[in-house]
C-alpha cells in the first residue's frame, strides 16, 4: 500500500478535499501538513484516501500534486512510550514477539519482567507468575520499579483476593513516585479484578479514577520562542498523559461494567463523559464519534434522546470532515426517526467511499423502512440488493440478515413458501438474537406445528441475548401458534394450557417494558386461552385489559379485537343482554376499520341473541297525584310537578349528593309555607350498616348518605311544624322487602322519628328504633 504525506499547500490552511474526484464536488475540509494517507484510488492527479495519522477528515479525493510518497514505518500511529520497567516489557514482547522475547530476556530484575510478559501472552499464568516472584525479589528495594513488578504479580496471580493485594500496592507505590501513567494502569487492573469478583460498583468507581487521570492536564502557559513569532502553547499538551491504548482499556472495562449492569442508559453516560472530555479540548473528531456511540446505545430505550445525539454528531462530524462517521450518524437518525431520505443520503456517501459492507446494512434498513410503509415490492428490491452485496463480500452474517429481510418482504407479500425456505437459510448464518428474529419471521411463514417448533428454538437464544423485549414477543407468538395448534384433545388442552401461561408471562414482561400495545396484545391472547380452558370470568377480565391498554395507547384495531374475545366469552357464559350490547359497540369499531367479514358476522350474531333475549311489551303505569292540593311547587323549586313522592335516580359517581341536600333544605323551605302539619319520610340506604349487625361497614355510597340524616336532624331543631322521619334500609333489601321498611316505619317511626331496619331471612323483618 503506498503512503503519502501532506507536503505542500497551494491553499492557506491545509490540503482541499472534496466528496468526489470532479472538482466541482461538494468541500469536505482540509487536511494539515504533515499529515499522512493511504491511496485507495487514483484517477489522473486525483486521489481517493484514507487517513492514518494528522489532521484533516477521514478519507476523500485530493490532488496529488500537493502529496509526497513516504515510509511506511512514519504511517503506523506512534505509541506511547513509557519509561515503567513493566510498560518497556510489554512494548519488548509486542515488538519482538513473545517466544523471541522470552530467548533474548535476561536474569535481571527488567529481564524477568520480560519473560513473565512474554510467558502471559503465551497462557502461561503459572510460569510467568513465578517469573514475576523472582522479578519482585531482585528489584527490592527500588520503589518504582519494584511497583511493576508488583503489578505483573497482580496480572499473572490466579487468585482474586491474592492478586487485589498485589494490585493495590503497585498502585500506592507508582502513586507515590509520581507515574501517573502506571498508576492509571493499575487502576484499570484493579477495576478488572473487583469486576471478575462482581463487585461492580467498586471496579466502577475505580476505573472512573483511572479515566480521570489519563485525562487530566494542568493548565500551565509555556512561552516557546520560534524564530521571529511567539508561540502561546497550552502546556496541557505537553504534560497530558497521551497513552490511547491504556485509555481505551480502561474505556472497555467501564463499559463492560456498564453492559453486566444491563442498563443502556449507564453505558450511554459513558460515552457522554467522553464526548463532554473531548469537548473541553476542542476535539469536534472525537466529540462527534462519542455522540455517535451514545445515540447507538441510546436507540432502543430511548429514541428522541437518541436523535438528539446523532444529529448533534451528524453536524460535528461534517465539520471534522469524517465520511464514514457522517454515514453512521445519518443511519441512526434514520432508525430512531424512520426517514427514508436519510438512509439514501448515506446510501450516497457509502458509494462514493466505496464502502460495500455499510451499503449492505443501509439497504436492510431501508427495506425494513419500505417495509413498515406497506411498499412490498421497494423492500423486497432492497433486500436482493443487500444480499447480492452481502454474497459478494462472502460476509455470512450480512448475508443472513439480507436474507431475513427478503423473507420478511415476502411474507408481507403471502408468498408464505419462499419466505419460510428464505428465514431458515437465514437462520443458520446468524447466531443470538438475530437468528432468533429469523426463526420467528420462519414461524410466522409456517403452519402451526412447525411454528410451535421454531419458536421454542428462539425463544432460549433470545434469553441468552438478554434481549426481554424479543423473548416476550417470541413467547407471545408462541402463545398464538399454540392456539391454532390442531390434533388429539389431549394435545389441544395441552397446548391450551401452555398458551395461557406464555401470555401471561408475555404480558408480565410487557408490563416491566413498559410496552402497552404489546401488553394488551398479550391481553388478548391470554384471554383467548382461558376461555378456551372454559375459564371464562378471567377471559374477561384479560380481554378487558386488552381494551384498556389499547385504548391507553391509540390502538383501535386491538380495542376492536380485545372486545370481540370479551364477546365471545359473554356469549360462552350466557350473558345475552351484556353480549348483544357489546356485540353491537364490536360491530361499529369494525365498521370503522373496514373489516367487512367480521362486522356482517356480528350481525348475525345481534340478531341471534335478540331473538334469545325476552320481548318487552309496554304496560300501563300508575299516576300518583298529591293530597293536598293546595301544595304548589311548581313556581318556585326545581321541580315541575307537585308530587308526593320524590326519587333521586342519578349515579353515584356524579358526585351529585350536595346537590341532593340543596334540593331537599329547597323541598323543605317550601313546606314551610303551607299552614297545615306536614310529614315526609327521608329513605336512605346501609348508613347504619355496621350497627344493624351488617357484615361488612358502610360502604362509600352509605358514608355520603350519612350527611343526608345530619341535615334530618338539623330539620327537625329547625322547623318543629314539620314531622321529618328518617328510614334506613339494609344494603341487602330486596324490593318486597324495601316495601316492607317503609310501610313500618309509617306506622311506627320510633321515638325519636329515627329508624334502621335489619333483614333476618331466618324468621321476619325486624327493626331497631334510635
Amino acid at each position: 500500500m503506498v503512503h503519502y504525506e501532506v507536503v505542500a499547500v497551494a491553499e492557506l490552511g491545509g490540503a482541499l478535499v472534496r466528496e468526489g474526484k470532479s472538482l466541482t464536488s461538494q468541500q469536505l475540509a482540509r487536511l494539515g501538513v504533515g499529515a499522512v494517507i493511504n491511496e485507495l484510488e487514483r484517477a489522473g492527479e486525483r486521489l481517493r484516501f484514507k487517513k492514518v495519522s494528522g489532521s484533516g477528515p477521514e478519507s476523500g479525493w485530493v490532488s496529488a500534486k500537493l502529496l509526497e510518497k513516504c515510509e511506511a514505518t512514519k504511517a503506523a500511529p506512534t505509541k506511547y512510550q513509557g519509561k515503567s520497567l513493566l510498560a518497556l516489557a510489554e512494548a519488548k514482547v509486542l515488538e519482538k514477539g513473545a517466544p523471541q522475547a522470552l530467548k533474548e530476556s535476561g536474569k535481571d530484575g527488567a529481564g524477568l519482567l520480560v519473560a513473565s510478559m512474554a510467558l502471559l501472552a503465551q497462557g502461561d499464568l503459572t510460569g510467568a507468575n513465578e517469573k514475576a516472584k523472582a522479578a519482585q525479589e531482585a528489584l527490592k528495594g527500588n520503589k518504582e520499579q519494584e511497583a511493576s513488578a508488583l503489578l505483573a504479580l497482580a496480572l499473572t496471580t490466579s487468585e482474586a483476593k491474592t492478586a487485589l493485594g498485589h494490585g493495590m500496592a503497585a498502585q500506592a507505590a507508582f502513586k507515590e513516585v509520581g507515574d501517573k501513567q502506571m498508576e492509571a494502569s493499575a487502576l484499570t487492573a484493579l477495576a478488572n479484578l473487583r469486576l471478575s469478583l462482581k463487585e461492580l460498583s467498586v471496579a466502577e468507581a475505580l476505573v472512573k479514577d483511572a479515566l480521570r487521570i489519563f485525562h487530566e492536564c494542568k493548565e500551565v502557559m509555556q512561552i516557546v520562542s520560534s524564530t521571529s513569532m511567539t508561540l502561546w502553547t497550552p502546556y496541557d499538551e505537553l504534560t497530558r498523559i497521551k497513552d490511547p491504548e491504556g485509555e481505551e482499556a480502561a474505556e472497555a472495562t467501564l463499559l463492560e461494567i456498564c453492559t453486566l449492569k444491563d442498563t443502556s442508559t449507564s453505558t450511554a453516560s459513558v460515552y457522554q463523559e467522553r464526548a463532554a472530555y473531548c469537548k473541553s479540548k476542542s476535539d469536534k473528531l472525537g466529540q462527534g464519534q462519542a455522540l455517535q456511540k451514545m445515540a447507538e446505545q441510546l436507540l432502543e430505550s430511548a429514541s428522541k434522546e437518541a436523535l438528539e445525539s446523532s444529529k448533534e454528531a451528524l453536524e460535528l462530524l461534517q465539520q471534522a470532515g469524517d465520511q464514514k462517521g457522517t454515514l453512521s450518524a445519518l443511519h441512526t437518525a434514520a432508525l430512531a426517526t424512520g426517514d427514508k431520505s436519510k438512509v439514501e443520503e448515506a446510501l450516497k456517501i457509502s458509494r462514493s467511499l466505496g464502502d460495500e459492507s455499510s451499503q449492505v446494512e443501509l439497504l436492510t434498513t431501508l427495506s425494513a423502512l419500505h417495509l413498515r410503509g406497506h411498499q412490498k415490492e421497494l423492500a423486497k428490491t432492497r433486500a436482493a440488493e443487500a444480499q447480492t452485496l452481502a454474497k459478494k463480500l462472502q460476509d455470512e452474517p450480512a448475508a443472513g440478515r439480507a436474507a431475513h429481510a427478503v423473507a420478511s418482504a415476502m411474507l408481507a407479500s403471502g408468498e408464505t413458501t419462499e419466505a419460510l425456505a428464505l428465514a431458515k437459510d437465514a437462520a443458520k448464518l446468524l447466531t443470538g438474537a438475530a437468528r432468533a428474529l429469523a426463526l420467528c419471521t420462519a414461524a410466522g411463514a409456517a403452519a402451526s406445528k412447525e411454528a410451535c417448533e421454531l419458536l421454542r428454538q428462539a425463544v432460549p437464544l433470545f434469553s441468552a441475548a438478554k434481549d426481554a423485549g424479543g423473548e416476550a414477543t417470541a413467547k407471545l407468538q408462541l402463545a398464538t401458534a399454540l392456539l391454532a395448534y390442531e390434533g388429539p384433545l389431549v394435545e389441544v388442552f395441552q397446548s391450551r394450557s401452555e398458551a395461557a401461561g406464555l401470555a401471561e408471562q408475555a404480558r408480565c414482561a410487557f408490563l416491566v417494558l413498559g410496552d402497552q400495545r404489546s401488553q394488551g396484545r398479550a391481553s388478548n391472547v391470554a384471554a383467548q386461552s382461558k376461555i378456551l380452558l372454559n375459564d371464562l370470568d378471567g377471559g374477561i377480565e384479560a380481554a378487558m385489559q386488552g381494551v384498556v391498554l389499547a385504548r391507553s395507547c391509540g390502538d383501535k384495531e386491538l380495542e376492536a379485537y380485545a372486545l370481540r374475545t370479551a364477546l365471545a366469552g359473554m356469549v360462552s357464559k350466557g350473558c345475552s343482554a351484556e353480549a348483544l350490547r357489546l356485540a353491537k359497540e364490536v360491530k361499529i369499531l369494525f365498521h370503522k376499520l373496514g373489516v367487512k367479514a367480521i362486522e356482517e358476522s356480528l350481525d348475525s350474531l345481534i340478531l341471534q341473541l335478540e331473538e334469545e333475549l325476552p320481548k318487552i311489551s309496554p304496560i300501563q303505569r300508575m299516576t300518583i297525584t298529591p293530597k293536598d292540593t293546595k301544595i304548589n311547587l311548581s313556581s318556585n323549586s326545581l321541580f315541575t310537578q307537585a308530587t308526593n313522592c320524590i326519587v333521586w335516580s342519578l349515579p353515584l359517581t356524579q358526585m351529585t349528593y350536595m346537590m341532593y341536600l340543596f334540593e331537599l333544605l329547597k323541598f323543605v323551605d317550601d313546606l314551610k309555607n303551607i299552614p297545615d302539619r306536614v310529614a315526609f319520610l327521608v329513605m336512605t340506604k346501609g348508613v347504619m350498616a355496621r350497627h344493624t349487625g351488617e357484615m361488612a361497614a358502610s360502604q362509600f355510597t352509605g358514608a355520603l348518605g350519612t350527611t343526608v340524616w345530619a341535615v334530618c336532624r338539623t330539620i327537625r331543631l329547625e322547623s318543629p311544624k314539620l314531622l321529618v322521619c328518617t328510614v334506613d334500609m339494609p344494603s341487602s333489601a330486596t324490593t318486597h322487602e324495601m316495601t316492607d321498611c317503609i310501610r313500618a316505619a309509617q306506622l311506627e317511626p320510633g321515638p325519636r322519628n329515627e329508624i334502621a331496619f335489619i333483614v333476618d331471612r331466618k324468621n321476619q323483618l325486624g327493626k331497631r328504633p334510635y
